[in-house]
């Protein structure tokens, strides 16, 4: 039984220990990432369990390399601030400037689309 018991944990161990870093790595980004009122910062709402959500990460990924300030938002784990953007779908991509709301589109859309929509004002 306890064989049993130490063949379990070390299955589980390594697999719990990854999840644990990967969130802390999570919450030591959003500590690091500029205040939401920063002048040109896009909100990219997205959902874990979304399809186009994911097609969408690594083309906001790729903006965001090139120098263009995107802020992921999880729609699960950030409900408040889903709510005062009133996100009614997923992916919804909010361009703010000087912390106001002055454009929004919802859906999954190519980089140029994207990269075009946002001007210098976007980039670092």
């Amino acid at each position: 039984m306890r064989l049993f018991i130490v063949c379990l944990l070390l299955l589980v161990a390594p697999g719990a220990i990854i999840f644990g870093i990967k969130e802390y790595q999570a919450i030591q980004a959003d500590g690091e990432r500029v205040p939401w009122n920063q002048r040109g910062e896009v909100l990219f709402f997205n959902a874990a369990w979304c399809g186009p959500c994911r097609r969408m990460r690594p083309i906001v990924a790729g903006l965001r390399r090139q120098g263009y300030r995107m802020r992921d938002v999880d729609v699960d784990r950030h409900r408040e601030l889903a709510q005062k953007y009133g996100i009614r779908a997923v992916p919804t991509f909010v361009f703010l400037e000087n912390g106001n709301e002055v454009n929004r589109f919802s859906g999954g859309t190519s980089s140029e689309y994207l990269r075009s929509l946002c001007g210098p004002e976007y980039t670092r």
